[in-house]
């Protein structure tokens, strides 16, 4: 005992090494010298306490296995092995206030150490469920973590199932019996789950049981369930069967539809999403339903219930099924169910039938959506509100888009009244003709609206209030001229690309970038694509090339993630088509993270400083750092010399910050490295090129020094 208390006050010292020394030697010697004695309950009782002490100090490894290691040794003892219990529960369950990921790890694997290293759970029944019940709660809050305490957590539970099947069966009984409060900690179940899954004899035994426990607690719940409950279950759906769909889960979900929407709209999009049977058997049943909800006057009731629709177009492979579908949505707008009054009623009703699209390609399609094409054109002009009108515009492009036959004289006549209406609905139309020129069969078709649009193009370019405008129509006019000489001919008299640079030389500005919708950043994106992409050469010649870098560096960066995904594909067909602009980008790049750095640096609360030309949002490190791997990889791909310019970016001051100065470099070795690529086999070749650049930048020391044993292991700088 005293030789333990002189170690206490040691305990919370910064030093690994007399960490170590702590618990590799000194306590190890102690518990060897009890010999024969029996350990006493204050002596289990400080030695807990000593351990847990360092939970939420030792922060490395090195430190924390020879705390584990001593846990293990002492569980031969009983007293302390219920000492460590009994504190650890309380600890779990206060874990659960403090809201700490790594330390909810650090509880879990001790968990699991009492259950496979000492007699515990063999002891007392009681005693055992309350450890898996604390371990529920802690559980929720540890897979709030990084990537790598989620991947500790599966890992440690899985061990625990593997080493004892018996322990294994414990946990399903009290998950069966209710006893886990799993519907505040999905994140068990869907541990159990997957582990249960990776084992095909046991999944046989439990699946009805997972089955009955997700219509008991989702599908029949008093209370909305979280959506991490209903996608906990997602593993189970994932083997689904057309009986175990039809006679369990079906019958629950289209009765909670019809009593209780609200509580499962959500849950049954998550279990739609997930199933893998074809869902045609069930389109109209389920559809009948939820049609209710998609013109509800609730905006998240008809956004979950569209949700359902597209889940059931995808996945619904019978063209009776999808026809069905397009009558029932039909049925309702005509007043089968009563007169749709409101404009949302109407709007909610054509959006669902813009879902239907979503089904899968077929030559059935060919005349279904010249059917509903012609069925839009009709709503659209009976109907006097703007945005059903709108929505009409959306959903006919949706459907256009499906099949050349659909584009007849009737929609080309259409579209070119559309384009000439008031600012609104012009738009609306430019839209929709932006949906339809994806397919090229669809945009030959539409070439006799080039001069219309190239019209609207003079305009838009012309007039600042109706750029945006401009910008959708010059999209579809580089299209149409791709793929007809004569309508190209036709841009170059007018004199296109001279009246756009004299108004607007960077194409899009990116002040007004910043101000539009997703869907019209979306388009600007295009229009690049299609610009340096079709036309790198003339575009290149005419245009200054660093406004037009600095604009796709701004959607590389950009806020939201859908359009930064969309540029990280883009990026890479602009680079293949145009190769010579790889060196650009990469120093375009180079000084975007200089102008974001001296940003961050300047007072936060002075938000005049931070508005830019070049960069409007600030990006997070991570932003930058994902965007300098796809650029890298695209830039690559065309140019392997570019790669001393990118080992100097990824050492930038800004990227680094605070950590190892090589860490960004090793991330994007290794990202590069699963490509193909071979980034130090690339800097070998171009050594001469490294040692060109000069030490004028403090920071490119620093890349030279702090990576020689990454790059160039036998140079000694």
């Amino acid at each position: 005992m005293e030789a333990l208390m002189d170690v206490a006050p040691l305990i919370t010292t910064s030093s690994t090494k007399t960490r170590i020394l702590i618990f590799c030697h000194q306590i190890p010697s102690i518990l060897n010298n009890l010999g024969s004695a029996q350990m006493t309950t204050e002596f289990a009782s400080l030695l807990v306490d000593l351990l847990f002490q360092t939970l939420s100090i030792y922060d490395d490894r090195r430190s924390r296995k020879p705390v584990d290691d001593v846990i293990v040794k002492a569980f031969s003892e009983a007293l302390f092995m219920k000492s460590f219990a009994a504190t650890l529960v309380q600890i779990m369950e206060k874990q659960s206030k403090f809201q700490s990921p790594i330390d909810c790890y650090r509880v879990l694997k001790w968990s699991v150490l009492l259950l496979t290293e000492s007699q515990f759970a063999s002891l007392s029944k009681n005693a055992l469920c309350r450890v898996v019940q604390a371990q529920a709660s802690v559980i929720h809050i540890a897979m709030k973590g990084s990537f790598r305490v989620r991947r500790r957590c599966k890992k440690i539970f899985f061990h625990l199932f593997t080493k004892s099947p018996d322990l294994y069966k414990t946990y399903m009984e009290e998950l069966k019996d209710a006893r886990i409060p799993y519907k505040d900690s999905p994140e068990l179940i869907q541990l159990i789950l997957e582990f249960t899954i990776s084992n095909p004899s046991l999944f046989d035994i439990w699946k009805k049981i997972f089955l009955d426990m997700y219509v008991k607690a989702v599908l029949n719940a008093r209370e909305k369930p979280t959506v991490g409950l209903s996608e906990a279950f997602a593993p189970v759906f994932t083997d689904l069967s057309h009986e175990d769909f039809k006679n369990i889960v079906l019958p629950s979900s289209v009765k909670m539809l019809k009593r209780n929407p609200e509580l499962v709209l959500e849950s049954i999009g998550v279990l739609l999403k997930t199933v893998k049977i074809d869902l045609s058997k069930y389109a109209i049943e389920i559809l009948s339903v939820v049609l209710t909800q998609a013109r509800h006057a609730d905006e998240g009731r008809r956004f979950a219930a569209f949700v359902i629709v597209r889940c059931l177009s995808q996945k619904s492979s019978s063209p009776d099924a999808v026809e069905g579908m397009f009558n029932a949505v039909k049925s309702v707008i005509g007043g089968s169910e009563g007169r749709l009054t409101f404009p949302y009623q109407r709007v909610g009703m054509i959006n669902a039938l813009q879902e239907i699209s979503n089904a899968p390609e077929g030559k059935y399609l060919n005349s279904l959506s010249r059917t509903i094409c012609g069925y839009l054109l009709s709503l659209y002009k009976d109907d006097g509100n703007e945005e059903v009108k709108l929505a009409s515009l959306t959903c006919l492009g949706a459907w256009a888009v499906k099949s050349p036959d659909a584009i007849c004289p009737d929609l080309i006549t259409f579209f070119a009244s559309g384009i000439k209406e008031k600012e609104v609905l012009r738009r609306g139309h430019l839209r929709c003709l932006r949906l339809i020129c994806r397919k090229n069969d669809a945009v030959i078709q539409m070439s006799s609206l080039l001069l219309p649009l190239l019209e609207l193009v003079k305009t838009g370019f012309t007039k600042a209030a109706q750029r945006l405008d401009g910008i959708y129509a010059l999209l579809c006019v580089a299209k149409i001229a791709v793929l007809d000489v004569k309508a190209d001919e036709t841009v170059s008299k007018e004199k296109i690309w001279q009246l756009i640079l004299q108004n607007e030389p960077s194409i899009v500005p990116i002040s007004m970038a910043t101000k539009i919708s997703a869907e019209d950043c979306m388009t600007c994106l295009n229009l690049f694509e299609v610009l340096l992409d079709d036309y790198p050469q003339r575009v290149l010649e005419i245009f200054p090339l660093r406004p037009l870098l600095q604009f796709v560096l701004f959607l590389v960066c950009h806020p939201i993630w859908d359009i930064r995904k969309a540029a990280y594909d883009a990026i890479g067909k602009i680079l293949v088509g145009s190769p010579q602009l790889s060196e650009a980008i990469m120093l375009e790049f180079s000084d975007y993270l200089s102008v974001v750095g001296a940003k961050t640096l300047v007072n936060m609360s002075d938000t005049e400083n931070l508005v830019d030309s070049q960069v409007p949002f600030l990006p997070s490190v991570e932003v930058l750092v994902k965007a300098l791997v796809v650029i890298s990889s695209a830039v690559l791909a065309g140019s392997p010399n570019a790669c001393v310019q990118i080992l100097f970016c990824s050492h930038h001051p800004f990227l680094v910050g605070s950590a190892k100065r090589n860490a960004v470099w090793k991330r994007l070795q290794k990202c590069l490295q699963k490509l193909g690529f071979d980034p130090v086999g690339l800097l070998t070749a171009n050594m001469a090129d490294l040692c060109k650049y000069q030490v004028a930048d403090i920071y490119v020391f620093q890349i030279i020094s702090f990576s020689s044993s990454i790059v160039f292991p036998s140079f000694n700088f």
